[in-house]
């Protein structure tokens, strides 16, 4: 008898579902999910594991140290990732830190749940499909033998007949849905888009969020789109816009939060597995061009986007991508080109009206490009890629103050971003105050340690030759490192005007004029114009009284950067 109650309660437990119940919130642990009311909460699997262990302990607190180990057993983080990711749990959860419903910090000692939480487990199925009424004393003695036999054997038979009928009333709808879906005959809701109807519900708002995120342009929120769109592919494996969203989301970390190289492969190797699964996707061509363009691949990134424009002629980031890479190679008509397309499918798109700006800048038409970078700005305030290039306008204008005002507003918003940061040490260099300008490149290069190639790293470097301290040595062991990964670049096909730019500036230093000229003559025929980065570059000063680069200033004197036809691109 002891023995049949041990099994029973085995079997419960292997067939349990456990479930948390914490105020109005239903956490069911199997199938990894939290409902509201019924209502669906998403969460990125941080977030989620973060809530499992609060309610496995509840009530009792958890230390910092505790939920560290339970949530990222595998790695070493600091109190701040922790801290990050409760806001992250309670902005779900609408949680109020200043007033909380679910989620209580105790100072100095860690976190808890408020809400009492009960533990709920449901039997999925009964753990013995047909009891063995011999075994249960109460029976074993109220029918004679022979009865008892034939009533087991009915027993049976019933259930086999009962499970034959079952099964073939479930085969028969299988084979029935089939052919209504092979005659296409299955009712479909219009409102339901195709690529929810193909991927599933759960997938499809989990890849929702990731773009809503991704679209943040904030890079808390782009970590957070990449556990989403990681989450959508979990869902669904063959989900190819969802490796294209987690494609671009490892290329915005690059470009503009400071990834490291890991970042650069993950976008290319996303853009071919989105490919894999549907090579007439738009978006995964898309992403493609995104990752070529972050690791200095120009001419590969246009291939992959014009395939990707064939089939998605009116995809406004697909056109402004293209207007953006074409004005980066100088080839200015084709840019105005893809600009008016732009504007003729999204003509209140923050994005292409920077890009816009950006390119009337590069042919000095700057009253209209400041119109364009206001236009932007008053579109979406907190996009910081305009406020970074608005800067730089004041700043080929030699208005510094005004530079630092459009900053400053910003950093208001976005305290040490080091995208502004770096606008702001660029004010003070170009203005002639080295001194102040590295401090900011420091600060910088120390939010940037995964990036050690990057641009305030170099400055860093160049400023010992312009002018900080005549008596400073300069570090020749880091200028050679960052000419060897310069030229690394090159070798892997980097096309980017910048590279080359900065290589004539490190051989400068190195009192190497001969490829110091090389380098700036490559950077001018790949697109870079001939503009104040190179006339008050600091490391180019003897380089002006070379008649090779006097003839380049004359050419440029000579030549007009005034793109043809602009009127027929813009009306005003």
């Amino acid at each position: 008898m002891q023995e049949i109650i041990n099994a029973d309660v085995e079997a419960t437990k292997n067939n349990k579902v456990t479930r948390y119940l914490i105020d109005d919130l239903n956490l069911d642990v199997q199938r990894g999910e939290l409902t509201r009311n019924g209502e669906a909460l998403t969460l990125p699997k941080l977030s989620y594991d973060l809530l499992v262990a609060l309610a496995h302990a509840a009530p009792a607190l958890l230390s910092q140290q505790e939920l560290m180990q339970k949530v990222w057993p595998d790695r070493v983080i600091g109190d701040e990732t922790l801290k990050q990711r409760v806001k992250l749990l309670r902005k779900i959860l609408d949680d109020n830190a200043c007033d909380p419903k679910y989620i209580e910090a105790v100072r100095g000692r860690g976190y808890r749940l408020i809400p009492q939480v009960t533990c709920e487990c449901v039997i999925k199925r009964s753990p013995s499909l047909m009891p063995d009424l011999h075994a249960n004393d109460s029976f074993s003695n109220l029918l004679p033998s022979s009865l008892h036999r034939w009533w087991r054997r009915s027993f049976y038979i019933g259930i086999l007949l009962f499970s034959v009928i079952v099964s073939g009333g479930i085969l028969a709808s299988f084979i029935y849905q089939q052919q209504a879906d092979s005659q296409n005959d299955v009712k479909i809701d219009p409102e339901i888009s195709l690529l929810e109807q193909q991927v599933g519900k759960s997938a499809y708002n989990l890849y929702q969020r990731g773009r809503e995120y991704y679209k943040r342009y904030r890079a808390q929120d782009n970590k957070i789109a990449i556990d989403f769109y990681r989450q959508a592919i979990t869902e669904k494996q063959t989900f190819s816009e969802a490796y294209a969203g987690l494609s671009q989301a490892y290329s915005q970390e690059y470009f503009q939060f400071g990834g490291n190289e890991k970042s650069k492969q993950a976008a290319i190797d996303n853009a071919y597995l989105a490919i894999s699964y549907n090579n007439n996707s738009p978006d995964a061509y898309k992403a493609l061009g995104t990752a070529y363009y972050v690791s200095g691949w120009l001419s590969k990134s246009i291939n992959a986007l014009l395939r990707a424009e064939k089939i998605a002629v009116d995809d406004r980031e697909i056109l402004t991508n293209l207007a953006y890479i074409y004005s980066e190679q100088g080839k200015f008509e084709q840019a105005l080109f893809w600009h008016r397309k732009t504007l003729d499918v999204a003509p209140d798109y923050a994005p292409a009206m920077l890009h816009i700006a950006i390119t009337l800048q590069r042919t000095e038409h700057f009253e209209l490009a400041l119109q364009w970078y206001q236009k932007s700005i008053e579109q979406q305030p907190d996009y910081l890629l305009t406020t970074y290039h608005f800067a730089h306008l004041y700043i080929e204008l030699s208005q510094f103050e005004k530079a630092r005002e459009v900053i400053e507003q910003s950093l208001i918003n976005q305290p040490e971003h080091p995208l502004l940061l770096e606008a702001l040490a660029d004010s003070y260099f170009y203005e002639g105050k080295p001194k102040i300008a590295s401090i900011y490149y420091q600060k910088v290069a120390d939010k940037r340690k995964n990036q050690p190639l990057n641009h305030a790293n170099i400055l860093l470097v160049l400023l010992q030759k312009g002018g900080l301290d005549p008596q400073i040595e300069i570090d020749k062991v880091l200028v050679e490192k960052f000419k060897n990964q310069l030229i690394t670049l090159h070798l892997y096909g980097s096309e980017k005007p910048r590279t080359s730019l900065y290589l004539a500036e490190i051989y400068a230093v190195l009192n190497n004029e001969a490829l110091a000229m090389r380098y700036l003559v490559q950077a001018l025929e790949q697109g870079q114009v001939f503009n104040y980065q190179i006339e008050h570059s600091a490391p180019f000063v003897n380089l002006k009284t070379l008649q090779r680069y006097k003839k380049l200033q004359q050419q440029k004197e000579q030549g007009s950067l005034a793109a043809p036809n602009l009127d027929k691109y813009f009306d005003n």
